[in-house]
C-alpha cells in the first residue's frame, strides 16, 4: 500500500469484553449519533484534500461490531474507495459467517484480531471462552478470503507465549502476526506488566526465532529492527497518524492520549496545523541518550507512547532498547 495518512477511529467504547489490559477505564459506553460520525468523517476527508494525500482508516472501539453505525460508516468509506481504504480492529468474538460475508462486501484492506497467548493465558486476559470464539471468527474471515492479522500485546505476563500465538495463526491460516508492547495507560494501569529492559531483550529474540520459522511474523514495530537488522521504525503519531476518540476528542495516538481538542468544537485541519503538541511531535526530537546511535534519525528513541506513559515525556530513550 502506498503511504497514506492514517486515522485510527474509535467509534465508541461499547465492547462485549473487559480485558485485563484494556486501555479503557470507565467502560461507560459513549455512542455518537450517525450525523456526528459523518461530521468526523468529512473533516478527515477535508484534511486529506488539504494535504493532497490518500487516507486509511483503522476502525476500532471498544469493539466496532458493537456499534450500530459501523456499516453506515463503511457505506461512507465505500463511496470514497478511490481516496480511502480501511481496516477493522476487532476482538474477533462476534464475527459470524454472516458478519464476515458482509465485511467482505466492503473490501477491507485487512481485519485485525487480538490474541494474547495459549488458551489458558488468552482466556485469563480476555475472558473465558474467547480463545475458541476468536478461532471461529478467524475461520469465518478466512473463508471469505479476507486478509486477517493477529495482534499480540506483549507484557511481562505473556511475552513468552508468542510462539503459541504463531502456532495458532498457522493452524487457522492467518496471513500475518505482529506484536507491540503493553502501555500502562490510566490510573488503574499495572506498571508491573510493562516489559523491563531484560524482558524486552528476551521478547525480541523470541520474535526473531519465530520469524525465522514463519514468514507470517512481522517485526516492524519500535525496537524490533534490532534483532533482524531491518529498517528502524519511527513513530508517526501526530504526523501521518491521528486518532479520534469515541467522544470526538483528537489525540496523536490511542496509546499517547494527549488531548489536542474536540472535533465538535474545532476543525481537524486547524487542530492538525496549529496544535503545539502535534508540531512538537513532528519535530522528531532525538533523546540525548540516543544522539550517538546510528539509528537515531529513524528510531527517534523508540516507543514514544511508552516513554510518555512511564515518564510523562515522549522525548526519552525507550526502556527496552538493547543498544
Amino acid at each position: 500500500m502506498v503511504e497514506r495518512f492514517i486515522l485510527q477511529w474509535h467509534l465508541s467504547e461499547n465492547c462485549n469484553l473487559k480485558c485485563l489490559h484494556c486501555y479503557q477505564e470507565s467502560h461507560i459506553p459513549i455512542q455518537l449519533e450517525f450525523e456526528k460520525l459523518k461530521n468526523i468523517y468529512n473533516q478527515y476527508k477535508d484534511l486529506l484534500k488539504s494535504l493532497d494525500m490518500k487516507g486509511h482508516i483503522n476502525i476500532t472501539g471498544g469493539e466496532p461490531l458493537c456499534n450500530p453505525h459501523l456499516f453506515d460508516v463503511l457505506d461512507l468509506i465505500k463511496e470514497d474507495s478511490d481516496l480511502i481504504t480501511f481496516s477493522i480492529l476487532t476482538n474477533g468474538t462476534l464475527i459470524t459467517k454472516g458478519i464476515a460475508e458482509k465485511i467482505k462486501s466492503y473490501n477491507p484492506y485487512y481485519v485485525q484480531v487480538s490474541l494474547e497467548g495459549g488458551r489458558r493465558m488468552n482466556d485469563f486476559i480476555r475472558g473465558k471462552g474467547t480463545y475458541k470464539k476468536i478461532a471461529e471468527g478467524i475461520t469465518n474471515l478466512r473463508k471469505q478470503g479476507i486478509f486477517t492479522s493477529i495482534s499480540f500485546t506483549a507484557s511481562s505476563l505473556n511475552y513468552k507465549e508468542f510462539p503459541k500465538v504463531v502456532k495458532y495463526a498457522k493452524k487457522y491460516d492467518v496471513n500475518n502476526v505482529w506484536s507491540d508492547r503493553y502501555i500502562p495507560l490510566g490510573e488503574s494501569a499495572d506498571r508491573n506488566l510493562v516489559l523491563n529492559h531484560k524482558q524486552c531483550g528476551k521478547y525480541l529474540k523470541i520474535m526473531k526465532k519465530q520469524r525465522e520459522k514463519s514468514k507470517i511474523v512481522s517485526m516492524n514495530r519500535a525496537l524490533q529492527f534490532q534483532e533482524i537488522n531491518g529498517f528502524a521504525y519511527g513513530c508517526n503519531a501526530g504526523d501521518k497518524l491521528l486518532t479520534v476518540m469515541e467522544n470526538g476528542d483528537l489525540v496523536p495516538c490511542r496509546r499517547m492520549p494527549i488531548r489536542i481538542g474536540n472535533l465538535f468544537e474545532e476543525n481537524m485541519i486547524d487542530l492538525y496545523n496549529n496544535s503545539e503538541i502535534l508540531n512538537k511531535l513532528r519535530e522528531k526530537t532525538v533523546p540525548e541518550d540516543c544522539n550517538k546511535c546510528q539509528f537515531s534519525d529513524s528510531c527517534n528513541g523508540g516507543l514514544k507512547c511508552l516513554n510518555y506513559a512511564l515518564y510523562g515525556d515522549w522525548k526519552c530513550k525507550d526502556i527496552g532498547c538493547q543498544i
